[in-house]
């Protein structure tokens, strides 16, 4: 279970580096967009269940879990939220208002 754990957690880094090096490498804010909904939604869920297969107590693995559940549920819905708003207000790629 230890591994296991190390394991997720090395996976979760792996996203968490490939969104901040597409947060450098894309051109424009709808790209950059996307690289950071994949640390939000894949690379920091996965350290966070990383974690709880980590940890000694089951309160602090089921907090971790919750905290994981609640990531999963409300990044896409922000994340769209946000696109959705930059589009009402035409935000040009560059990510300044028109």
């Amino acid at each position: 279970m230890i591994y296991l754990g190390w394991i997720m957690i090395f996976i979760g880094i792996l996203f968490i580096i490939s969104g901040i090096v597409g947060l450098f490498r894309f051109p424009d804010f709808y790209t950059k967009l996307h690289a950071v909904s994949v640390i939000e939604c894949c690379g920091i869920p996965f350290c966070l269940i990383g974690l709880a297969m980590l940890q000694d107590s089951y309160s602090s693995s089921f907090k971790l879990l919750a905290i994981t559940v609640v990531l999963f549920i409300l990044n896409p819905a922000l994340t769209f939220a946000l696109g959705r708003s930059s589009l009402l207000y035409k935000i040009d790629k560059q990510g300044r208002i028109k």
